[in-house]
């Protein structure tokens, strides 16, 4: 792995969520691209909004809201370039200031891994998480994709849910390929059970077998239930982990009638959560 996106409003940058990035570069010596959404194209915030998330970033001005919003971008490329140096990371930064969630498609379309807050919009009112934004990331990202946790302090475990879908294991298979310096973690594989979703002997077999060619430690739970209720209480049970699910349903009106398993974990856990889709 090569090239790792930290995506950010432009305008409202989150340092502390680099140490989580920092931890991803180090382990697989990437360099980090820092992709600021700038989003000239249809700012719908109003303009006080826009002057308190400068004030945060530490920029002073109240000049016409165009002069804010260059300002507060720049304030905070220079954030993020000194808080990458002081982690040891290696970076670059992007300036996009086009439709934000097409800017990030395009931006995955030549990247390994994206990293996005699961707090990310653009629109004047809150949005419940994850917001629409993120929910199309997720659902049209052409790399895999983290959700950022807020706070991080190390990696205790791996969890790999299992919802009865090929696309879980997909999920799995690329967070391998990504990360093999994880092998010897702790490897926790959940799986909540119904009757439609149970997969034959024989494949239960060749997954095993094919885990325990690329993990070390390994313990599989499984328990009989709702997949979205029985995943989101068996990966809250687990600390310091990191999580990683299938596919998010690129089909909006499917999307919309059965909601993906991973938006109760995105909205209770602070923890990092991989997903991938064929």
């Amino acid at each position: 792995m090569e090239k790792i996106l930290f995506v950010t409003d432009a305008i409202k940058l989150n340092t502390k969520m680099l140490d989580f990035a920092a931890f991803i570069c180090n382990l697989s010596k990437s360099k980090l691209t820092g992709v600021f959404l700038e989003n000239q194209e249809n700012e719908l915030r109003p303009a006080d909004m826009i002057a308190q998330s400068a004030a945060m970033c530490g920029t002073s001005i109240t000049d016409d809201i165009s002069v804010v919003k260059e300002h507060c971008c720049k304030d905070n490329i220079e954030q993020f370039q000194e808080a990458c140096a002081r982690r040891g990371i290696d970076c670059t930064v992007h300036r996009d200031r086009g439709n934000p969630v097409q800017e990030i498609i395009t931006e995955s379309r030549y990247a390994d891994l994206l990293l996005l807050d699961v707090e990310t919009s653009f629109l004047p009112e809150q949005e419940p998480i994850p917001t629409s934004l993120v929910k199309d990331v997720l659902a049209d990202a052409e790399c895999p994709v983290i959700i950022l946790p807020v706070t991080f302090e190390g990696i205790e475990q791996l969890v790999f849910t299992l919802d009865g879908q090929p696309s879980s294991i997909f999920a799995i298979k690329q967070f391998t390929y990504l990360f093999p310096q994880l092998n010897e973690q702790r490897t926790v594989v959940v799986s909540i059970n119904e009757e439609e979703t149970i997969p034959e002997a024989e494949e239960r077999y060749k997954l095993k077998e094919w885990l325990h060619m690329h993990y070390k430690n390994i313990e599989f739970v499984s328990s009989p239930g709702n997949v979205r209720i029985g995943l989101l209480e068996l990966v809250l049970q687990r600390s310091k982990a990191f999580i990683v699910m299938g596919a998010y349903g690129r089909n909006k009106l499917s999307n919309f009638l059965h909601p993906s398993h991973a938006d109760p974990v995105l909205r209770t856990t602070n923890q990092p959560v991989f997903i991938a889709h064929h």
